[in-house]
């Protein structure tokens, strides 16, 4: 994904900063430090879960958010299918403040309008439109992608020669709001029922994951008819799907904590660990304390 929003970028004037690419030498810490500091905009890929891992302290995705913010740059965040914000509570206290960016759907069918969306948004971009032509300053968006996390970071200005410059006019893109919107929420509801069909009757870990994921591409889906009633006819019955699979998860966990209680008094430290695992996998933050009670009877 990263890599895409690279190329695409690159094509349209700015130039892209990925550390896999871009950094050399030095200590690591100061050059992301460097580069956030330059940067007119941060671009910000959320992908399913990404933020859970914000509850350490030391994670670099959690530093990195917080130099945006502490610099003052324009956050942009681009959410991929399946993500679901997070709840102001169940973010640590510094990054409290990431459900009130603006986070822009991402839509793989129509790539182009997503990158319009983005772009318009940019700090750079507005810069870059009131540049004249002859002046030929281009815009450098510095963009830096944590490879784990995966970030983009968008930069300050770099010149280039003044040369009499080709003029190449692009194609007039032309985006239909109303179509993008609903492309985006068929887009997580389709996604949502492949993953159902996958996970009927979920015995395994990955199948766990598999359906906590088909749960958020529906919630997904109903995020956007939130903030577009007009799609509320389309989404008849979601609700309904999304509570009964709230439900079923909620039993499915504890019947998986309790099997792995009932194997542990019997010595059966294996099997209870597999049985915890899938548990784990079905917990959100509220199912915390169940978890870490059996936590504590395994690792013991």
């Amino acid at each position: 994904m990263a890599g895409e929003l690279q190329a695409k970028f690159d094509n349209r004037g700015y130039k892209v900063f990925l550390d896999v690419d871009n950094i050399g030498s030095g200590e690591f810490p100061q050059q992301i430090d460097n580069a956030i500091k330059e940067c007119n905009d941060f671009l910000l890929i959320l992908s399913p879960g990404m933020l859970d891992r914000c509850s350490d302290e030391e994670d670099w995705v959690r530093h990195e958010i917080m130099l945006a913010e502490q610099y003052g740059k324009n956050i942009v965040g681009v959410s991929l299918p399946g993500f679901v914000m997070p709840e102001v509570l169940a973010l640590p206290e510094p990054l409290r403040k990431i459900p009130e960016i603006q986070v822009f759907l991402w839509s793989h069918e129509y790539r182009n309008a997503s990158i319009n969306k983005i772009e318009e948004n940019l700090v750079s971009f507005a810069r870059k439109k009131k540049r004249s032509r002859r002046n030929l300053t281009i815009e450098i968006i510095c963009g830096l992608v944590v490879a784990i996390a995966a970030w983009l970071l968008l930069s300050k200005p770099m010149s280039k020669p003044v040369e009499e410059p080709e003029v190449v006019t692009e194609p007039e893109v032309v985006v239909d709001d109303a179509q993008f919107v609903r492309d985006s929420f068929i887009q997580f509801v389709s996604r949502g029922d492949e993953l159902l069909k996958q996970v009927e009757n979920p015995s395994s870990e990955e199948d766990m994951l598999r359906f906590m994921e088909c749960m958020n591409s529906y919630q997904s889906a109903l995020n956007v008819v939130n903030k577009h009633p007009e799609l509320r006819l389309d989404s008849y019955g979601l609700n309904e799907r999304l509570d009964s699979l709230s439900n079923l998860r909620k039993q499915r966990l504890q019947q998986e904590l309790d099997a792995a209680t009932k194997l542990m008094n019997v010595d059966q430290y294996d099997f209870a660990t597999f049985r915890f695992n899938n548990a784990k996998a079905l917990a959100t933050e509220a199912d915390q304390p169940k978890l870490e009670a059996v936590a504590r009877r395994l690792n013991k």
